[in-house]
């Protein structure tokens, strides 16, 4: 008989959770990859058709909520994490953005005008101040917004009790037993999960894309598992060296490689034509938020749903992961730092990379309407040739590429933090070293795996499916959130 001893801090309901979910999922989209795949959008197409309103009208609640936490005595109040260090606002704003924004960041900063442009309103005609303005619109406050309502939660939850576990159960409920902490736990480790597949299924391609160009190679499986090991080995080796001198690092590297590089072809490509063409979207979205955010449109049921969706399913990662880098600031710091902050970073990447490809569509330099048309190129083909059509192509391809690189890693590295410190049974007890680079390998090669077999459209459905009852308990999330705040405005 094989006896085999955990450590007594790990929680076995939560790891018993997370291994009976990846053999659920690898078993149900292997068996019939397009078949499961199909099942799923049908499923979302539902949700999206029939729960639209919804969807608009709670993105918009959880922003005008947090706005005013924020604004409420409540929002003074400082956070006091034991056993979790301080970090500047540098490093602070760094890892927040890093585990918030991935290398999709970079593919739809690219590519995402298109689809307006492409595809106008009925009864309108192409409108590229519209193909600008909705990007932005879906990366700027409500996404944030939704990202950090359950940092928001979790936050409260442990200024009450610093022993609170990092799962919905360890906010929503007093005893930590019983099916209704199973299922909120399988809510929560399902949605990091499937967030670590739909990572893997955009920033493979892209990667693959891009190291394909450089080196004049064909994109082969070869190349992606080589992709996969350098991809582990980098995140392996940063959680393994924990926040303060792993994840902390790559993150502060990862935003000044993405600053540097957004700067340079401000400053070396059409700079004016940038900058007046990022400012003239950014006015029209906040003039028009409020219609933007509740009125039904076709952009809304095909996009707005699908973003809000798709905020909402990796909240529970995003959130969790903002709670162990926030010690020492307030209420108010986190809230406005997140979605002021967040925002800006989004601004300056589709500010510059979707108006540097609609200025060389404009100038005849790279058509990708008609790239985009008659599909001569795949999508992330066509990021990676907008690139490569810059001045100093080349550079600027390799400086994106080792961006997208480090870009997955700070995401992955973050969501294998956050896996292991929910394993803990207290939030106190810092997640062991063993158990951080086992979730780091296995988040990378599960996905990576059903990814290659076929099964990546799979992990997307299933994510955004997955964000309707996430809805559900993100009630019971704000109302414990009102409820902690009116206690401590009391104390």
């Amino acid at each position: 008989m094989i006896n085999i001893k955990l450590n007594p801090l790990w929680s076995k309901t939560v790891l018993v959770i997370t291994f009976c979910f990846l053999l659920f999922l690898s078993s149900y989209v292997l068996i019939d990859p397009k078949g499961s795949a199909k099942n799923l959008l049908s499923i979302y197409n539902f949700f999206a058709i029939n729960f639209e309103s919804l969807f608009l009208y709670f993105g918009f609640g959880v922003l005008v909520f947090l706005i005013f936490i924020a604004l409420s005595k409540s929002g003074s109040k400082k956070i006091i994490l034991d056993g979790r260090s301080n970090y500047s606002y540098f490093s602070w704003y760094s890892m927040l953005f890093a585990t918030g924004m991935g290398a999709a960041l970079l593919y739809w900063s690219t590519y995402e005008w298109l689809v307006y442009y492409a595809n106008p309103l009925e009864g309108e005609e192409q409108s590229l101040l519209k193909a600008r303005s909705y990007p932005l619109f879906h990366w700027m406050f409500t996404g944030w917004a939704l990202y950090i309502l359950p940092t928001v939660a979790f936050v409260f939850s442990l200024m009450k009790n610093s022993n609170t576990p990092l799962t919905f159960s360890g906010i929503l409920l007093k005893e930590q037993s019983g099916p209704i902490r199973i299922i909120l736990d399988i809510f929560f480790i399902g949605a990091i999960l499937t967030g670590a597949g739909v990572g893997l299924a955009l920033s493979f391609p892209l990667m693959s894309a891009a190291i394909s160009k450089l080196f004049n190679l064909n994109q082969t499986i070869y190349l992606d598992f080589l992709m996969l090991l350098i991809c582990m080995c980098i995140v392996s080796i940063s959680v393994f060296r924990g926040i303060q001198n792993g994840i902390k690092k790559l993150s502060n590297f990862n935003i000044i490689l993405v600053i540097t590089f957004l700067t340079l072809i401000l400053v070396t490509g059409p700079t004016k034509y940038i900058v007046i063409n990022t400012l003239e979207p950014v006015t029209y979205v906040l003039k028009n938020y409020l219609s933007l955010s509740l009125f039904k449109s076709q952009y809304s049921l095909d996009w707005t749903v699908f973003y809000w969706a798709w905020y909402i399913a990796l909240a529970p990662a995003v959130g969790a992961f903002i709670v162990n880098i926030s010690n020492n600031k307030t209420i108010r710091e986190l809230i406005f730092g997140a979605l002021i902050v967040g925002s800006l970073g989004c601004i300056f990447h589709i500010g510059v990379l979707s108006n540097i490809s609609i200025y060389f569509y404009e100038n005849g330099i790279l058509d990708a309407p008609k790239i985009y048309a008659d599909e001569s190129l795949t999508s992330h083909a066509l990021v990676i040739e907008t690139v490569s059509s810059l001045n100093y192509g080349t550079l600027f391809l390799i400086l994106f590429t080792i961006i997208a690189v480090v870009f997955l890693c700070t995401t992955y590295d973050s969501l294998s933090y956050i896996l292991a410190a929910a394993s803990m049974k207290n939030f106190k007890d810092m997640p062991s070293r063993s158990l951080r680079v086992f979730f780091a390998i296995i988040l990378m090669i599960q996905p990576a795996l059903i990814m290659f077999l076929g099964g990546k459209d799979s992990f997307m459905w299933l994510l955004v499916v997955i964000s309707v009852p996430l809805m559900i308990i993100y009630l019971f999330l704000i109302l414990s959130i009102f409820k902690n705040a009116i206690k401590f405005k009391k104390s």
